[in-house]
């Protein structure tokens, strides 16, 4: 399974496992030129941000 990243400081990159601070989207296509190509299965990974304030929150 391949991963392409969206947004975010590595947006673009295809990797095979998804780095810190990306989340696979499985539901959105990748939408990727790679994708005629069988055998490969890819997979958006999103950019998220986490806000610092609800991390606290659930910490407390």
């Amino acid at each position: 399974m391949i991963y392409v990243l969206v947004g975010g400081p590595r947006d673009g990159q295809y990797v095979d496992d998804v780095p810190r601070g990306y989340r696979p989207d499985p539901a959105e296509a990748s939408g990727s030129p790679y994708d005629a190509i069988e055998g490969f299965d890819l997979i958006r990974a999103v950019w998220f941000q986490s806000d610092p304030a609800r991390l606290r929150a659930l910490l407390d």
